[in-house]
């Protein structure tokens, strides 16, 4: 009886133990849902996007792009995204709001230019001119306002294209995108009464506008200004933060591990573009991005030091992302969430 019972639990343990190894056996991946703004965002994550990524165990991470900053926030709003690079001022808003965003890196720093067809060299020599930006409420928007304060620079913000420019200010005038700036300059669009000749621009479409302008017959077109170091002026050498990485908190709850893993892999593929910019921005233009005509333009801002693609853990990054919130909250502190966020807002692993 002895015997029969023994091999009855030694049976049940061998079903038992078949059973989770065919489980094992067929669990899929978890799903990993990241998303970007096209353009120097996607160059920083362009490998791990690319089919050489071999990937994360367990994990099956699928990336999309879009030029809809607005599309973004609302996903990040319901929380849909676990992972993102947004505006800094975007990142502290998603935590500040409760929509569980934590800061895991800096992926890159400070790419605005002013670019002109003039030959300008100060920001004094805005004064009386039309500029043409985007992005008012984020980092665009924010950062040209600063660097003119800085420098007891006066500027207006007039709005629609039909008015008469204050000829003792910038006069910043608004669209919706950055490539609508773009085709403003290229296309020779009449605002405030004259003809685009200033736009507000990131790279690498700083860089690219040159070539398109001129193939519009609009040439002369450069960067100018660099706003990175306008704003390190004042800032006691320190330069600010344009892109960050982000995660929602759900996935430390599930695997902490996977999290620094997949850290550790956008810092690589932040690495491989500071290394290989041209094939970078090559292997941009495959993945489909529209803000970057070629690896070699990339390569072009890249050099001339106007592409700064250096991945920085939250917690190295953290005073330069201090003052960069502490402008905001002095102009407008509802672009942050309403405060600066608490010390948890940091991931420091």
């Amino acid at each position: 009886m002895k015997k029969i019972l023994v091999l009855v639990i030694v049976c049940i343990f061998a079903l038992v133990m078949l059973s989770a190894c065919g489980d094992e056996s067929s669990r899929e991946d978890v799903d990993i849902n990241v998303i970007m703004v096209d353009g120097a965002p996607l160059l920083s994550m362009a490998y791990m996007k690319s089919d050489d990524f071999v990937g994360i165990d367990g994990y099956n991470i699928s990336f999309d792009m879009t030029n809809d900053i607005d599309a973004i926030v609302a996903s990040l709003l319901n929380q849909e995204p676990d992972f993102a690079i947004v505006p800094v001022n975007v990142a502290a808003m998603m935590y500040n709001n409760g929509s569980g965003y934590h800061l895991a890196a800096i992926t890159t720093w400070g790419i605005m230019h002013i670019v002109s067809d003039r030959d300008i060299s100060t920001l004094d020599d805005l004064i009386g001119e039309t500029v043409v930006a985007f992005g008012q409420s984020g980092t665009p928007g924010i950062t040209l306002r600063a660097v003119l304060k800085q420098n007891n620079i006066p500027f207006n913000e007039p709005i629609g294209t039909d008015f008469i420019p204050d000829p003792d200010m910038v006069n910043i005038v608004y669209l919706t995108a950055a490539s609508d700036v773009r085709d403003a300059i290229a296309t020779g669009m009449e605002i405030g009464g004259e003809f685009v000749s200033f736009g507000l621009l990131a790279e690498p479409v700083a860089t690219a506008i040159t070539g398109f302008a001129a193939n519009m017959d609009r040439p002369g077109f450069t960067a100018r200004i660099d706003l990175q170091t306008e704003w390190a002026r004042n800032n006691n050498g320190e330069i600010y933060p344009q892109a960050a990485l982000i995660f929602h908190e759900r996935l430390l709850e599930n695997d902490a591990n996977f999290v620094n893993e997949f850290i550790n892999s956008a810092e690589q593929s932040s690495i491989f573009a500071n290394n290989n910019p041209v094939e970078a921005g090559d292997l941009a233009v495959e993945l489909g991005s529209i803000a970057i005509p070629n690896g070699a333009v990339v390569g072009n801002a890249h050099s001339a030091g106007r592409l700064p693609m250096d991945f920085t853990r939250a917690g190295n990054a953290r005073s330069a992302v201090n003052t960069f919130l502490q402008t905001i909250m002095e102009e407008n502190a509802n672009l942050i969430g309403g405060r600066m966020p608490a010390d948890s807002f940091y991931y420091t692993p």
